[in-house]
């Protein structure tokens, strides 16, 4: 496992959220069951007060202390501390590699049980380190805040714009990469088409299931289902299939019967190897947000594509229309879910108001991330000037109100800039992700104006997650 370097506070977020991990045993085997985390302590001492955690059966109640690695504890010389006689668990997110006799101490010269938290985690430190910097806790606070407040607001604006072209056209080489990496690998003419479903499927899995359809998109080939001249509720039974969810039903009824039966026949000529349920996530999601809704609706596009062009009519659309938001915004509303998925969010379970298919926040989002970043590949790809310019101007100055999700919560708030079109909404992710998490703050036009040239050493020690 490659060990990011992090501290101790993104540590602590992800001992904080229980889905991060399962089964936490100590060192020496005993089962771990947490009670109560306690309360977090930012004074001197332990990391929590006033846990209680169950122990090898045993109810305890004290502190638990959390380090990067075993070597820590004795490089902080806890051991001779007596803040740290309470302690009942501490918490290492890796095992050293010559700390396999270690052990934490206290000064009572009792030995306090440890967990290693990365042998139990429910899915990579890479996934869960993207989850956290995306979802900034309460008490984040940007390096340059709240001194960035007295710098003229064009000057930010300005940088934060330009970093939003710069992420547009990331994502277009994205695009692109991925186009001839298909003629590459598929030789057929769906490229386009192949490359605009699957990074349609990457926004429609929001961060939980993001991978999930990603991979589950990269197991259809557009130009065999076109082959294959499948129906509506074919291409769903095809889409239900391939992610495990009629292989591994919780509920049966008429409906997922009519569509296990069509998945039967349709996997003899696919022969393709399908996920398993378990795979997808529905912990801490609203039902609107739940895979199985995302996946009907993707079923729905996959045969709009194949049957109805969709492709080309929504190119079309953007190129002739004086109103991007409200010419895309009707396309993806005009993709009708089937009749079962209006009223269920998932297998068996009924809803109790309609189902649109899709809300506006992530058709937005998809326009920010899918549309605008493909169209400027088209017009880079094609040469076409005129078409490269409206990319630009409706990215530039097409005024929607961006969903609010906590990144750009917390960039709006701590830049003062109101996220009013998609290249500033993209600006400030970029900002964050690039320079603000990774400390970059001499690279930024906005911290070398806050710090001076000398004085951006390592800021990022300041910021709290």
């Amino acid at each position: 496992m490659k060990k990011l370097s992090l501290n101790e506070n993104f540590i602590c977020r992800i001992w904080e959220d229980s889905s991060n991990y399962s089964g936490l045993k100590t060192n020496e085997g005993l089962k771990v069951g947490i009670i109560d985390l306690g309360k977090r302590n930012n004074d001197a001492g332990p990391d929590y007060i006033g846990s209680k955690i169950k122990i090898g059966g045993q109810i305890m109640t004290g502190s638990v202390e959390i380090h990067r690695t075993m070597d820590d504890w004795f490089m902080h010389n806890h051991g001779s501390d007596r803040k740290y006689n309470d302690l009942i668990l501490h918490v290492v997110l890796y095992n050293d590699l010559y700390s396999e006799n270690k052990r934490a101490v206290v000064s009572s010269e009792r030995v306090v049980p440890t967990v290693v938290l990365s042998d139990f985690l429910t899915r990579s430190i890479h996934e869960i380190w993207k989850d956290i910097i995306n979802k900034p806790s309460e008490s984040f606070k940007l390096p340059c805040f709240p001194a960035n407040m007295e710098i003229h607001f064009e000057d930010k604006a300005g940088f934060v714009k330009r970093l939003g072209l710069e992420r547009l056209k990331l994502k277009s080489e994205k695009f692109r990469e991925r186009i001839y990496e298909l003629k590459k690998f598929r030789k057929d003419e769906s490229n386009p088409e192949q490359a605009f479903f699957e990074y349609l499927c990457e926004a429609l899995g929001y961060s939980k299931n993001k991978q999930q359809f990603i991979a589950l998109s990269r197991k259809i080939e557009i130009e065999r289902v076109k082959e294959l001249d499948l129906s509506a509720a074919d291409t769903e039974a095809l889409m239900f299939g391939l992610s495990g969810f009629l292989s591994d039903r919780t509920s049966e009824d008429e409906y997922s019967d009519d569509l296990f039966e069509r998945w039967t026949r349709i996997r003899r000529l696919l022969k393709k190897e399908e996920m398993f349920r378990s795979e997808w996530n529905f912990f801490r999601l609203r039902p609107p947000n739940f895979p199985t809704l995302r996946i009907a609706y993707a079923s729905a596009v996959l045969h709009e594509l194949v049957m109805n062009d969709f492709y080309g009519r929504m190119r079309n659309e953007f190129e002739e229309s004086k109103d991007i938001l409200k010419s895309m915004t009707g396309l993806f509303h005009e993709v009708k879910i089937s009749r079962y998925w209006k009223d269920h969010y998932s297998f068996g379970k009924r809803s109790q108001r309609e189902n649109k298919g899709i809300g506006e926040d992530r058709i937005k989002d998809i326009i920010s991330n899918v549309i605008f970043p493909m169209m400027y590949f088209t017009a880079s790809d094609t040469g076409n000037g005129n078409l490269m310019n409206k990319v630009e101007y409706f990215y530039r100055n097409n005024r929607q109100k961006a969903p609010v999700n906590e990144v750009s919560k917390v960039m709006q708030e701590q830049l003062g800039i109101s996220s009013v079109n998609p290249a500033v909404e993209q600006g400030l992710i970029h900002l964050h992700k690039f320079f603000c998490v990774k400390g970059k703050c001499s690279s930024c036009s906005i911290g070398r104006i806050v710090f001076g040239e000398e004085g951006v050493h390592e800021p990022l020690k300041i910021i709290i997650y």
